[in-house]
């Protein structure tokens, strides 16, 4: 009974957290949903944890000062449709409940992620990450929010600190699904979407449903930022960029395939590229070489792929019977990951139901996307040297696609709209 009282509480607290007007009043204009104002602040909070990291500073009283700054939103008298919010509550609550049940740490999780948690739940900072196990060269954001609502939680359990990576997916997901008035329809999309995207595997420590929820965030706000001409929308966005990198040093490559996908098709379109994602990969760039300075100074070092991975020699590269070998067993491994990952399988079909000229032209960005990053996750097992690339590339592949494979929800989301006609 404890430990539902004690989810109850930490889901209620991460959402009373969020749910700050301040930040997301000055940036929304006009119609908003609550989700959107979640996520705005979820930029802030985020970005907060990742100051904090390099710090120390009691967790428990950064948490209490959390609690106490949305009582500001009883100053301004607006309406907030708890419904949704109902919705946001019940998902998380039943996913935890589920992970609550299953205490086992798969190995990345037991061989690195803990170990940087554990760092941050006994007070040490950034500074101290090379005096644990593991690659101290690895992102850390996603390890010290998971200790700071570890730290905060009611009891000893290292699974509550996860709580927080569900709610940010059911978010996710939930802000995605936006259907005005039809809560039977929004549960029916929402239960679906989780359905093909849920991998308990991965949710025991994995960080990969970080990257695939702020990956989907980060579309959904550059759509609206677009669609709405709200300028202000460019902050959150990027927020959010910074916030990715720190996660896992692969974001970072799938954020720059974000920007070549955009930048491409508005080329192809228009001949021009519009002047938003210009300043949006500036400030990735600025982002991206404040990170990788900060690690060499800190450890000496940068991370470049797993540990002892090596380029193969030019020569061997080119030998045919190298290229052969090497290319039918990676494509094998992603068609395997394609098809064990319900969501590309979905959208596969739907692309294949209803192609035409107008809909392969609207989902140019995506295909692009698609591509870049089958051609990434080659080269990475095409070019090492790594005697053991075989055990790796089974190991990984999966998870590099379902980390990207979020955003391929808004096509299907698009013709579920149009086959329930909503």
């Amino acid at each position: 009974m404890i430990e539902i009282f004690n989810i109850i509480f930490l889901i209620s607290s991460i959402l009373w957290i969020l749910s700050l007007k301040l930040f997301a009043n000055k940036i929304l204009i006009g119609v908003s949903t609550n989700e959107e104002k979640l996520v705005l602040n979820l930029s802030l909070l985020l970005n907060l944890f990742l100051i904090l990291s390099f710090v120390s500073v009691n967790p428990k009283l950064v948490f209490l000062l959390l609690i106490l700054l949305p009582l500001t939103n009883f100053l301004q008298f607006k309406k907030f449709n708890i419904s949704n919010i109902s919705m946001l509550f019940f998902f998380t609550f039943i996913m935890s409940i589920s992970i609550s049940s299953n205490l086992r740490l798969e190995w990345d999780a037991s061989a690195l992620w803990i170990y940087k948690v554990i760092n941050f739940y006994n007070g040490y900072t950034f500074f101290n990450l090379s005096q644990i196990p593991g690659d101290p060269t690895y992102p850390h954001l996603g390890a010290y929010a998971w200790s700071f609502f570890w730290k905060n939680s009611l009891f000893n359990a290292e699974y509550t600190g996860r709580i927080f990576n569900i709610l940010v997916y059911v978010l996710s997901i939930c802000l995605l699904v936006d259907v005005k008035n039809q809560n039977l329809k929004r549960i029916f999309l929402i239960s679906i979407f989780l359905l093909i995207s849920i991998d308990f595997f991965l949710m025991s420590g994995y960080q990969e449903y970080f990257v695939f929820s702020i990956l989907i965030i980060i579309v959904y706000l550059y759509q609206r930022l677009i669609f709405t001409k709200n300028n202000k929308l460019i902050f959150p966005i990027i927020l959010f960029i910074n916030i990715s990198i720190w996660i896992k040093n692969e974001a970072a490559f799938f954020i720059l395939f974000l920007f070549i996908s955009v930048i491409l098709n508005d080329l192809l379109k228009s001949n021009r590229f519009k002047k938003e994602i210009i300043w949006l990969f500036i400030f990735f760039v600025i982002f991206l070489l404040t990170k990788y300075y900060i690690f060499y100074e800190i450890f000496g070092k940068l991370n470049t792929g797993w540990v002892g991975y090596k380029f193969s020699e030019i020569d061997k590269i080119l030998s045919i019977d190298y290229i052969f070998e090497r290319s039918i067993s990676i494509f094998s491994s992603i068609l395997i990951a394609l098809i064990k990952c319900k969501i590309y399988v979905l959208f596969l079909l739907v692309a294949l139901f209803n192609i035409s000229k107008k809909n392969v032209k609207n989902c140019l960005p995506l295909l692009i996307f698609f591509l870049i990053n089958i051609f990434f996750i080659y080269c990475i097992y095409f070019f090492t040297n790594d005697p053991d690339w075989r055990h790796y590339m089974s190991t990984t592949v999966d998870r590099l696609l379902f980390q990207t494979s979020g955003i391929y929800l808004f096509p299907i989301l698009y013709y579920f709209q149009k086959i329930f006609k909503f």
